[in-house]
């Protein structure tokens, strides 16, 4: 158990320190558009790539015993050259509801992630020795060692105000450090309004983007988690932050990817949460809040 915010709480994690590996991340490849001949060298990448994922300790952080559940799903495009391929990844993570009284799982996941990153071009030799490095760019463990620590980060967020800012930061360092390389295209800010690594890692670092941050926290927090025993008051703290993240939009960037990123991941869950709502006119502020997804909320809105 890992939740919740509070003094006791945050002192009792860090006075039992131990040295877990944070993630569980299930990784899965797919190999259809590479020849055949070239698969064999690509024989063990799915295996690898899990185990340097699970088998790396992320973060000084103590996780209570539980991981974060996460999936990394690789889609292989190209094989330009000898030992060089380029890939477009489906990454996912999730974290468990909880109680807010009782502070114990409902049974229940919340999406804290879902991203597709349409462009990683890498070097893979086969049987390959990956090591974390944090001061050295490698295209394929940058790659990785980015979303873990944009996971681990965001993942931490969703419990106390702030407290991934180490890891996101971590993932921004990854950028900086790969815009020097030859791979520097993949890492830095793509077209306005349009997913990048770097544009997601910098606006979660920018003070401009502080309210999505703070709103992130209070969305699961006191949203999300408090659904089970105060209905009516978790939905009214979701409601309010939806509209500060969409505020936020409006008022300061409307090609926000992080805003992008937060209703892709996230429209859903909302549009089902407002289902016992008494007021079926909820739906309107979450169609102006998120007009990308007004499809979904029109469903949900016809629902009984």
């Amino acid at each position: 158990m890992r939740k919740f915010a509070g003094l006791a709480v945050v002192l009792a994690v860090f006075t039992i320190w131990g040295s877990a590996q944070e993630l569980n991340c299930d990784v899965t490849v797919n190999l259809e558009n590479i020849p055949s001949a070239q698969r064999d060298l690509l024989v063990r990448f799915e295996e690898e790539v899990e185990r340097y994922l699970n088998n790396t300790r992320w973060s000084d952080e103590d996780f209570g015993g539980e991981k974060i559940d996460c999936s990394m799903t690789i889609f292989f495009l190209t094989a330009p050259a000898e030992n060089r391929y380029t890939a477009q990844v489906a990454v996912v993570s999730q974290r468990p509801v909880y109680n807010s009284t009782t502070n114990e799982k409902t049974g229940r996941n919340t999406q804290v992630l879902r991203l597709f990153d349409d462009r990683w071009d890498f070097i893979y030799v086969l049987n390959q020795q990956m090591v974390r490095d944090d001061f050295r760019f490698e295209p394929l463990t940058g790659f990785l060692d980015y979303y873990a620590y944009l996971i681990v980060g965001m993942d931490l967020e969703t419990y106390n105000e702030q407290s991934g800012s180490r890891y996101l930061q971590k993932a921004l360092n990854t950028c900086n450090l790969a815009a020097s390389t030859a791979f520097a295209k993949d890492w830095q800010v793509s077209s306005a309004g349009t997913y990048s690594r770097f544009g997601v890692a910098d606006e979660l670092m920018n003070l401009r983007y502080q309210p999505f941050r703070l709103a992130f926290h209070r969305y699961h927090f006191d949203g999300i988690d408090l659904l089970t025993t105060e209905t009516q008051k978790g939905l009214e703290n979701i409601l309010q932050t939806v509209e500060t993240i969409a505020d936020l939009r409006k008022n300061q960037d409307p090609r926000s990817i992080l805003v992008k990123v937060f209703f892709d991941a996230k429209s859903l869950e909302i549009a089902d949460a407002f289902l016992p709502y008494p007021d079926r006119s909820v739906y309107d502020r979450l169609v102006a809040a998120d007009p990308s997804h007004q499809s979904t909320y029109d469903e949900y809105r016809q629902r009984n």
